[in-house]
């Protein structure tokens, strides 16, 4: 069956399940904490928690679907074994959606990540440098170091994440006000709560991508509890980071702003002595968008080159990487970022998540030969 290999190295490309598990919550949980939990909050107000978790559940079964049919066809990515079971044209197609998903996804991200650093620490520059400075190192991490680079860069930023957040949630645990918690569920009832869920799961949905990446792990049949504790993580911390900034917040105001939790990180204040951290959390943010781009580059540059079956896959990333580049310069404003994320939910999650994997499992087991004649 159909291997892939390292351009030019001649050796296989393998990830182990500790880099999988890294890859899955870095790249997830750098996006959702920093732009899930005030929608959530505007939605579902002091029970956004409640409306996360089962946003997380949908993410879950997402993932278990996913990790689930990939495991019926190792060591093939989505490219592969999608033109196996339809033919070369219909898989050819099946794919287009997922590379146009991903690259929507990846512009919309480098674009926040220019907003948001041309706001607080760049705000004489202009946001297109802050973008070709990101893609100058998305090229060169996806060039240099391909999958096992990005791993291994993943296994250093996702541990530093997590514990940045452990350690801002122990700083601020004096400026807790329980009470913003109360009541439960009466002020929002279950309608708002169920409906601010979906958002939440189209996040976890990005889970997705496991369709490629289980084909690079070197035992894909214990993808499945590596992936799902890793999505389970995730929403764990997505979780906790939605209750700190209502305990310190409350919901009116948590509601109100766009990055609750840097601003919850900005409130640190210890006896007057540990203050301005919020400068060391943007860096280690900035590690995880890193982590995330880079990612998605190799992840559209090697679907593309199995699809189309062009052997070295790095020559695309000088399609890839402008490609990226110029949807994020096109982005006008934040109600255009709004209108992605929308998309993404409306149509990427439905067609790439459930649409497409749901067809491709169908004809995976209609084409199944029988045990017994």
């Amino acid at each position: 069956m159909s291997i892939w290999l390292e351009e030019g190295v001649n050796k296989l490309v393998k990830l182990t399940r500790i880099q999988l598990f890294w890859i899955v919550a870095t790249i997830e949980i750098v996006m959702a904490v920093w732009l899930r939990i005030s929608p959530a909050i505007a939605q579902a107000k002091q029970d956004a928690w409640l409306s996360i978790f089962i946003g997380g559940l949908m993410g879950l079964v997402i993932t278990f679907f996913v990790v689930h049919l990939s495991m019926l066809h190792p060591n093939e990515s989505l490219a592969e074994f999608s033109q196996k079971l339809l033919g070369r044209w219909l898989g050819r197609l099946a794919i287009w959606p997922y590379l146009t998903a991903w690259f929507i996804l990846a512009g919309d991200v480098l674009r926040t990540f220019a907003d948001f650093v041309h706001l607080i620490l760049l705000d004489s520059t202009p946001v297109w440098v802050i973008m070709l400075m990101m893609l100058a190192l998305m090229i060169y991490m996806t060039l240099v170091g391909g999958i096992s680079g990005i791993a291994r860069f993943c296994e250093i930023a996702g541990p530093v994440t997590i514990a940045a957040l452990i350690v801002s949630f122990l700083l601020n645990l004096g400026n807790i006000e329980w009470h913003y918690m109360k009541p439960f569920y009466a002020d929002s009832g279950w309608q708002a709560i169920v409906k601010a869920s979906y958002p939440s799961a189209s996040f976890f949905g990005e889970s997705l991508m496991l369709l490629v990446i289980v084909s690079y792990l070197e035992k894909p049949k214990k993808a499945m509890a590596t992936s799902l504790l890793s999505v389970a993580v995730t929403i764990l911390f997505v979780i906790a980071a939605s209750v700190m900034c209502l305990l310190v917040f409350g919901p009116n105001v948590s509601a109100k702003l766009r990055f609750p939790y840097f601003m919850l990180v900005r409130t640190i204040d210890i006896f007057n002595f540990i203050q301005n951290l919020d400068i060391f959390v943007i860096f280690i943010w900035v590690f995880g968008v890193f982590a995330k781009l880079s990612f998605y580059l190799f992840l559209t540059c090697s679907e593309m080159a199995r699809s189309t079956r062009i052997k070295d896959w790095r020559k695309l990333v000088w399609f890839s990487a402008p490609m990226i580049f110029v949807i994020a310069a096109i982005i006008p404003n934040e109600d255009s970022i709004e209108l992605l994320q929308k998309l993404w939910r409306l149509i990427v999650i439905p067609v790439c998540a459930i649409g497409v994997p749901l067809i491709l499992w169908i004809v995976t087991l209609v084409k199944k030969e029988p045990r017994h004649a």
